[in-house]
Order: C-alpha cells, then sequence, then structure tokens
C-alpha cells in the first residue's frame, strides 16, 4: 500500500494537503510522523516538538482527519517527548484517541535521545494502557531480531511492532517476523 507522509505544525496547511491526497487517490492512509529529532526541525515546533504544544497538535491532528472524511485513515509516528523531563507521548495518545486517529506509532525513546540508548519500553506499555482501548498502539525501538518483536509485544501488551532501523542490513528480518 501507499503511504502518504507529511510534517508541518500548521492545522490548516495540513488539512489541505490531506485534502488533495485524498482527493486525487495518493495514499492508502496518511501517517503524521511527529517523531522527527532534530534540532533544525523542533526548534521552529515541528516533528517530535509538537506534541508538546498540545493545542497545536490537536489542531494539526482533527485537521489531517477531518480532512479524510473518513475516506482514509489517519495514523501519527510520535516520540516519548521532548526530553526525560518533558514527556508528551500520554497526553498526545490521548488526543490522538479523541479526534479519530486509526492507529499511534510510539519511537520509545525522547527527543534529546535522537538514536541513542535503550528504547523505553515501559512507555509504550503505558501509552497501551492509557489508549489501547481506544485505538491500536504499535511499538517502536530497539527491534532488531524477531524475539526482539515478540518480546516488545509480551512487555507492553502493544497491538503491533514498526521496525526501524532494525532492518539496516537485514532484509530477512520481515520474513523471520
Amino acid at each position: 500500500p501507499r503511504s502518504a507522509q507529511l510534517s508541518g505544525a500548521d492545522p490548516v496547511v495540513v488539512g489541505e494537503a490531506v485534502r488533495r491526497l485524498v482527493a486525487h487517490g495518493l495514499g492508502d492512509h496518511i501517517d503524521l510522523n511527529v517523531r522527527g529529532p532534530m534540532p533544525k526541525v523542533t526548534r521552529h515546533g515541528g516533528g517530535a516538538a509538537l506534541p508538546a504544544r498540545p493545542r497545536r497538535f490537536a489542531a494539526v491532528v482533527r485537521a489531517a482527519v477531518g480532512a479524510t472524511r473518513g475516506d482514509v485513515p489517519v495514523t501519527v509516528k510520535m516520540r516519548v517527548g521532548i526530553d526525560d523531563r518533558r514527556t508528551t507521548h500520554l497526553e498526545a495518545g490521548r488526543i490522538c484517541a479523541d479526534e479519530g486517529v486509526a492507529a499511534v506509532a510510539l519511537h520509545a525513546r525522547t527527543a534529546a535521545q535522537r538514536y541513542s540508548g535503550a528504547a523505553d519500553w515501559p512507555a509504550i506499555g503505558a501509552l497501551v494502557a492509557a489508549v489501547g482501548d481506544q485505538l491500536p498502539v504499535l511499538g517502536n525501538g530497539d527491534v532488531f531480531e524477531a524475539g526482539d518483536a515478540m518480546a516488545m509485544v509480551r512487555a507492553t501488551g502493544c497491538a503491533g511492532v514498526v521496525v526501524g532501523r532494525g532492518c539496516l542490513g537485514r532484509p530477512w528480518l520481515f520474513a523471520q517476523l
């Protein structure tokens, strides 16, 4: 399936972009990727910094979901938060559930961590506990082997696993999964 990816923090622009994508049949789903950790993006309120502005984040998600008119599901990929002191995933997950998002994927690191350190799988479990009865929560982080994916599901209760860097140099991982 085709996926259309958007970034940005202006709800009007996001809504219009989604409307156009859906109108032209350019995606089977819309994925709002707000997990980018790079300072050149986050310092302007984009990427992983967007959920730290809950009203703006809600407006962006609402605009995307509304622009699909129910024809195309909207998913959201996000991080645990900006840093260990400013976590946003639980509130952002509740916003996603309230606004009608089809699923959320949580990269279990903060923006400050970028891609280093161990993924915080308990944060995935906390998000599942908070919104898992309303929408599927997918876990992401430190999945390098099929056993890692199974361990994540067992440890967190997540509905599925998103594989990122774990498949680099390991294309067979998907067959193993």
